[in-house]
């Protein structure tokens, strides 16, 4: 959407395709009361989020964006312990005095003296693992760091570079105002209004937007992307004759058919295709591959470098409050979710109608039996383990429960990552890759979604005006 966004204002004409029948992806959102939208999976900005922020500024919603004060909790051996601030690192009573010192020296060493990014290829030579039993010792790792690496990360968990844990260290603790005192922001009506604003601005610019529109392949002629073929579902169909398009080509008969194709927005010509200048996939790289087949084995070596974990969610409407903060990291492993994240105590119930909303997040591998259950199994799966949180929690406190998943949630990314990063321009001339795996150093998130489309349009940009195809970076 920010790509398209941004080459509208550069005066570039642009399509998009969007498989499912709403636009935001990870940041959409659903009704979890009439007329009240929530986000499928969590979400919220940093302090240094300024991409997302300057947008929605740009887009007039300034007065949206509102930053709060949050509390985050850890949950261990039956027992919740306050992460509010780094002095309460030293009341972390899980493990021994002495390794309590260690972890808040490394931590605020990795805050306030290794911020700058000139460090990046220090921490991401070695892994999160091996530096924080190096620096830390033992405990640290196998008591703190060791069970929310394998709750978030599972049979890979001592593989993930150090880099990762460095940037997560030194975006949260950022974005705190004062030593005690974190601040995370969140737009006032949920990101649904970001995304409204989005879709709004870029058929503005004459953009045509197809929602429930599955992309078939790539057309990709002497090594050039030349067009888009659609599948032949009645979802794709539907999307055409939302936008008064024709989904046949024009030696077709269409039923769908009302106006000469002349007069149509998209005109699928004679071979069945629709021609487009530049294509830009956005798709995680497993899907992209899907639909793109003539990619050399050297890049798709390249896309593959990066594993994906999925993201499995139960959204909670209670009666009444699970726990006092609003995020919960568990790390106790013998709990089949790795946090809670309890909306209603960072935005306040009010909002949703005085119901108390709760996230009960789980990343997985998808092939994992907790990816694969049911709804209702996974509910009666946890509910055991929402006890440990609330003694007093039972059942039909619990109105309403969502459950959504998402096998590319979370990008893993392996040593020296920068030196295997696929490049924004592929391959094939004209075809443009960019995915939540080339959002590097930094994690997934909408911020650097926002940045990454950004630097798709500058790119197709420059790439058009001069009529060549430049060095793959």
């Amino acid at each position: 959407m920010t790509a398209a966004y941004e080459l509208g204002k550069l005066g570039h004409k642009t399509v998009i395709f969007e498989r499912m029948t709403e636009l935001g992806g990870l940041a959409s959102t659903f009704q979890v009361e009439p007329g009240v939208p929530l986000e499928r999976g969590y979400h919220h900005w940093f302090t240094s989020d300024t991409h997302v922020v300057a947008q929605m500024q740009e887009l007039g919603l300034g007065d949206r964006v509102q930053w709060i004060p949050s509390k985050t909790g850890w949950f261990e051996q039956g027992k919740i312990w306050s992460m509010v601030s780094p002095s309460d690192l030293l009341k972390l009573g899980t493990i021994p005095l002495i390794d309590r010192l260690r972890l808040g020296a490394a931590t605020a060493y990795l805050t306030y003296l290794q911020r700058d990014k000139k460090n990046l290829y220090k921490y991401e030579s070695i892994t999160a693992h091996d530096w924080w039993k190096k620096y830390t010792g033992d405990t640290v790792w196998d008591k703190v760091w060791g069970p929310m690496f394998r709750g978030k990360f599972g049979a890979r968990a001592d593989e993930v570079p150090m880099v990762w844990h460095w940037f997560k260290i030194v975006l949260r603790i950022g974005s705190r105002r004062g030593l005690n005192k974190e601040e995370l922001g969140y737009p006032r009506g949920s990101f649904q209004v970001l995304i409204d604003a989005l879709e709004k601005a870029i058929k503005q610019k004459g953009a045509i937007i197809l929602k429930g529109a599955t992309v078939k392949r790539v057309v990709v002629e002497n090594n050039v992307a030349c067009g888009i073929e659609l599948a032949e579902d009645e979802n794709t169909r539907a999307a055409f004759a939302r936008v008064g398009a024709i989904h046949e080509s024009p030696l077709q008969e269409s039923p769908l058919q009302e106006s000469p194709l002349q007069e149509s927005p998209l005109q699928m010509n004679e071979r069945g295709y629709i021609p487009f200048d530049r294509v830009y996939s956005s798709a995680p790289s497993f899907a992209t591959l899907k639909f793109v087949h003539e990619l050399p084995s050297d890049f798709v070596a390249k896309m593959n470098e990066a594993k994906y974990m999925g993201a499995v969610l139960i959204i909670l409407k209670l009666k009444q409050q699970m726990t006092p903060w609003y995020w919960l990291n568990i790390a106790d492993r013998s709990m089949p979710f790795v946090a809670t994240i309890e909306q209603t105590n960072f935005i306040p119930p009010e909002v949703y109608n005085n119901k108390r909303i709760m996230y009960v997040s789980n990343y997985l591998d998808a092939a994992s039996p907790y990816f694969q259950m049911s709804r209702e199994e996974l509910f009666n799966a946890y509910v055991p383990h929402l006890k440990k949180l609330n003694p007093n929690f039972t059942p039909d406190w619990v109105e309403e429960f969502w459950h959504f998943k998402e096998a590319a949630a979370q990008p893993v990314f392996p040593l020296r990552y920068s030196q295997k990063i696929p490049p924004l321009r592929t391959p094939i001339e004209n075809f443009y890759l960019g995915n939540t795996t080339q959002i590097y150093p930094e994690d997934r998130g909408t911020n650097y979604s926002v940045r990454l489309g950004q630097d798709i349009a500058r790119l197709i940009d420059a790439d058009t005006k001069s009529g060549g195809w430049g060095n793959n970076s």
